[in-house]
């Protein structure tokens, strides 16, 4: 009796033993290349002063409360370390998240001017946002509190031009201003062509440049030809308009409305042009 009970302890421990490893086994289970992003993602979070979030595909989309730098970086080289040696998970994630802090560190570092020219931007912002931004950038001041600040944009980054870049690629930053406006012209006149329905005329593209696009005389130029001297109203980011200037009541209202609600808002000002100059229009 004792050898009968005894063999059916061993059983149950046997038993045991096999659920504990079969539950093991599934929590063991090999991840995916999105379920190895997400926790790359993660890993940048927890691991770092920057944010991660799983971006499209493969990538993690990276940025800093200190920087308007942003970028996207590959999982897949880590993630076929992580395949040859899958116990070693948590250092990959660790050499991912020190590659990724170093990507944003360096910012344009190493990138020739020779390489650069061709991609620099202009973006226009408030000036209250660059009040966290610690990486340097050069701005240019622009009427109504903004600045205007130049981006090597990329596919998969966007990052501001340095103090530190300038000195590197021997340009000032009067050199800087001019090419980027040049630069968003070009592509404006080819990808983005200026919208106007009866007395409104504008850019509204989405694509990050549309009131920065108002920096740029030539640009401003395309809207008189169709309208006559303007109001021009740039609330956020992504919306340009103008209007007769006779018109301006017509905007204003709505101009402070959605640049208190819109995402990246940018002037509640509405504007005109002076002797060739951009002035705050009084109110």
């Amino acid at each position: 009796m004792r050898a009968v009970l005894s063999i059916a302890a061993l059983l149950a421990l046997l038993a045991v033993a096999v659920g504990c490893s079969d539950k093991g086994s599934a929590q063991s289970e090999p991840l995916t290349v999105t379920s190895f992003r997400d926790k790359a993602a993660a890993a940048v979070t927890t691991g770092s002063d920057l944010e991660g979030k799983p971006g499209f595909g493969a990538k993690v989309d990276v940025t800093s409360p200190a920087s308007l730098n942003t970028f996207s970086v590959g999982v897949e080289k880590s993630f076929a370390e992580y395949k040859r040696n899958p116990q070693e998970l948590d250092a990959i994630l660790k050499r991912f998240v020190d590659d990724v802090e170093a990507q944003m560190a360096a910012g344009n570092e190493g990138v020739s001017f020779a390489d650069a020219r061709t991609h620099i931007l202009p973006i226009l912002k408030p000036k209250a946002s660059f009040r966290h931004v610690t990486d340097g950038p050069v701005t240019t001041s622009f009427p109504g509190e903004l600045r205007v600040a130049y981006a090597v944009q990329r596919p998969d980054s966007f990052t501001l031009v340095s103090s530190a870049d300038l000195g590197r690629w021997k340009q000032s930053a009067k050199q800087m201003d001019a090419l980027a406006r040049s630069n968003l012209l070009k592509e404006t006149n080819k990808e983005q062509a200026l919208k106007c329905e009866e007395k409104l005329c504008g850019w509204a593209s989405g694509d990050g440049y549309d009131a920065a696009r108002f920096i740029v005389p030539e640009l401003r130029a395309q809207i008189v030809r169709k309208i006559g001297p303007a109001v021009y109203a740039i609330p956020r980011e992504s919306v340009y308009v103008a209007l007769p200037i006779k018109l301006a009541d017509r905007i204003t209202d709505k101009v402070v409305r959605d640049f208190v609600t819109a995402p990246n808002p940018v002037s509640r000002d509405l504007f005109v042009e002076r002797d060739g100059e951009v002035v705050v229009l009084a109110q």
